[in-house]
């Protein structure tokens, strides 16, 4: 069993594709740079929430629809399910909704479709605990009413989840990219 606190390389990665911003695919499609795809999912997840479109966790599962998965989800459809995850569980402000946000980004990203597959499995839990140790060591919570409170002291607590939205936004995308899983779908691969 692969432990969270090793080193972690997957082997199933494909080519980083450009995207436009509909999330479509360009023509002629251009490799884009780990920072690229990192500002990309940023800039989504951002102006989701900030442009008061959605809420944290739709917000940053529709970035990561659409940057990490374009051809495997329907981001509108992905968006529907992240709804009731906003504010730690319909703001009865439980679990952080931009931590349960992360983990259904990378079930998306890396779980297994397939029954059996073992392989698919173990490599979205291996994310999973790399993405919630990282995310425990920047926050030291996974509460959300503990951090309203603590942001409430902080100023405005509803610009400071949205920062928190885009931060671990950017924490994600960098730990899917560090540890090599990250297979977005061209046209040819479907």
């Amino acid at each position: 069993m692969i432990q969270p606190h090793e080193p972690f390389s997957f082997q199933n990665t494909a080519t980083v594709i450009a995207m436009s911003d509909s999330a479509s695919m360009p023509s002629d499609p251009s490799p884009l740079t780990e920072e690229e795809i990192i500002r990309q999912v940023c800039e989504r997840t951002r102006k989701y929430y900030a442009d008061g479109q959605f809420s944290c966790a739709e917000a940053m599962l529709k970035a990561f629809a659409e940057v990490f998965a374009p051809h495997r989800f329907d981001a509108t459809a992905i968006t529907r399910l992240a709804t009731p995850f906003n504010g730690g569980f319909s703001e009865l402000q439980h679990t952080c909704g931009v931590l349960t946000a992360g983990l259904m980004s990378i079930g998306m990203i890396a779980g297994r479709d397939r029954p059996g597959d073992e392989e698919a499995k173990e490599q979205a839990y291996t994310l999973t605990q790399i993405f919630y140790r990282r995310y425990m060591d920047a926050i030291g919570t996974s509460s959300c009413n503990e951090l309203l409170q603590r942001w409430k002291e902080q100023g405005p607590e509803k610009s400071r989840c949205k920062a928190h939205t885009q931060q671990m936004s950017e924490l994600l995308a960098r730990t899917i990219l560090q540890v090599g899983f990250h297979e977005l779908f061209t046209d040819e691969a479907l």
